[in-house]
C-alpha cells in the first residue's frame, strides 16, 4: 500500500495533466517531491523503529500517505506538493521498519530470498495500481477518485494489522532518541564500510533507474508511442508482475550462487538491455512483444532490490541493519532524485522520452561494468 500510494499519480498522469490543463512530465517534479522527504525520512525511519519498532513505525507511515493522498487530489499545485512531502514521509521508514523485523527473524542462509519475497510487496503494490486505477478513474470520469481510494485502503490496512504488532516489535530499545550525531553516524556508516559503500554506488544507480521506469513509462508509452491509458497501466502492471517474479527469483539464484555481486552484475546488464529496447517501441509493434519486453524490465529493474538489502543487512554490523538500510535509501533517493529530474529536463528540451530511457541504460551498465572489474572489498 505504500507503494502504491507514491505510484497512483504516475499511473494516471496522462489524465491529470489533461484534466488539470498541465504538461505530463510535471510528474517527475511530483515524485521528486516524495522522494526528497522521503531521503531524510528514511534516515530518520532507522532510528524510530529502534524505537518504536518496525510495525508500529509502518502503521503511522500509512495514516500519513492517505493524508498524502487526500492533499494529492486537491488539483492545487501547491498543496498537491505537501501531499507529495507527506507521501515521502511515509514512505522513506517503511523498508528500514521492515528489514529490521527480518533481520531479528530471518536465517542468514536464507536471508535473500526471504528479503526478496518481502520486497516483492513494491512491484505488487505497483502492478496492482496500474492494473486497476486506471480503469477505475475512467469509469468515475475523475482522476481525483484514484488517490481517495488507495488513501482509503491504507487506513484498512493500519486497521488489520493492529493484532500483530507487539508479536513482532519485541526488540525495540525505548531508550533510542533521534539526535544530530546518530543521523551523522547513520550517514557516515555506509561511506566508511567498503562492503556497504560498494552497495550503495550500485543500488542508489539501480534505485534510479527503478523511480524513472516507475515515472515515465505510462506517460511515454501513451505520448510518444501513442496506446491508450489502459494498455499504459496494463504495461506497468505487467512491470510490476515482473518484478514480483524477479524479486523472488534473483533472492533464490543470488542464494543459490552465493555470489549477491555476480547477481548484481547480470541484473545491471539485463536492465540496460530493456531500457535500449524500449525506446525502438512503435505504435505498430505486437503488444504481446510489449508486455513480455516491460516484464523482463520490471524483472530487472526492480528485481535487484532483495538481493542488495539482504546483503546490505549480512554486511551491516550487529543491530544496524535498520540504520544501514535508512543511509542505503537515503543516497538511493538523492541520486535518484537527480537523475529524474534530468530525464524530466531532457524531455522538456527534446519532446519525448526516449532520450531518457537511452541515460538510464548508460548509467546501469556503467555501474556494472565496474562492478564486474572491481576488486573484492574487505570488510571494516
Amino acid at each position: 500500500m505504500a507503494t502504491a500510494a507514491t505510484v497512483v499519480l504516475s499511473c494516471i498522469a496522462p489524465m491529470v495533466a489533461q484534466q488539470m490543463g498541465v504538461e505530463s512530465s510535471l510528474i517527475g517534479t511530483y515524485v521528486c517531491c516524495i522522494y526528497v522527504a522521503g531521503s531524510f525520512a528514511a534516515v530518520i525511519g532507522g532510528m524510530l523503529v529502534r524505537r518504536f519498532g518496525g510495525v508500529h513505525v509502518s502503521q503511522f507511515c500509512l495514516l500519513l500517505a492517505a493524508l498524502g493522498l487526500v492533499l494529492s487530489s486537491s488539483g492545487n499545485l501547491w498543496i498537491m506538493a505537501l501531499g507529495a512531502v507527506l507521501l515521502g514521509f511515509s514512505y522513506g521508514p517503511i523498508t528500514p521498519a521492515s528489514s529490521d523485523i527480518l533481520a531479528h527473524k530471518t536465517p542468514a542462509n536464507r536471508m535473500g530470498f526471504v528479503f526478496s519475497f518481502k520486497q516483492t510487496a513494491v512491484p505488487l503494490g505497483s502492478a496492482i495500481t496500474g492494473f486497476a486505477i486506471p480503469g477505475f478513474v475512467l469509469w468515475m470520469n475523475d482522476w481525483r477518485a484514484g488517490p481517495l481510494l488507495v488513501a482509503a485502503l491504507c487506513v484498512v490496512i493500519v486497521i488489520a494489522t493492529m493484532y500483530r504488532r507487539k508479536e513482532l516489535d519485541d526488540h525495540t530499545d525505548p531508550s533510542a532518541r533521534f539526535s544530530l550525531q546518530t543521523l551523522v553516524s547513520s550517514l557516515r556508516l555506509t561511506l566508511t564500510h567498503a562492503p556497504l559503500r560498494r552497495l550503495l554506488v550500485v543500488g542508489s544507480v539501480f534505485n534510479a533507474v527503478q523511480m524513472c521506469v516507475f515515472t515515465y513509462l505510462v506517460a511515454f508509452l501513451v505520448e510518444d508511442v501513442l496506446f491508450s491509458m489502459v494498455f499504459a497501466g496494463l504495461a506497468m502492471s505487467t512491470v510490476g508482475a515482473g518484478g514480483i517474479v524477479g524479486r523472488v527469483f534473483w533472492g533464490v539464484f543470488a542464494d543459490y550462487i552465493r555470489s549477491p555481486k555476480l547477481t548484481l552484475i547480470l541484473l545491471g546488464f539485463l536492465m540496460a538491455a530493456c531500457c535500449v529496447v524500449l525506446t525502438f517501441f512503435t505504435n505498430d509493434w505486437p503488444e504481446a512483444i510489449i508486455l513480455v519486453t516491460v516484464f523482463v524490465l520490471g524483472a530487472s529493474a526492480i528485481g535487484w532490490n532483495g538481493v542488495l538489502l539482504a546483503q546490505t543487512a549480512r554486511e551491516a554490523p550487529a543491530g544496524q541493519a535498520g540504520l544501514a538500510t535508512g543511509s542505503m535509501i537515503f543516497f538511493g533517493y538523492t541520486v535518484s532524485i537527480v537523475m529524474t529530474m534530468i530525464f524530466a529536463k531532457l524531455h522538456e528540451s527534446l519532446g519525448y522520452y526516449h532520450t531518457g530511457f537511452w541515460m538510464i541504460a548508460a548509467a546501469s551498465s556503467a555501474v556494472a561494468l565496474w562492478l564486474l572489474l572491481a576488486k573484492e572489498a574487505k570488510k571494516a
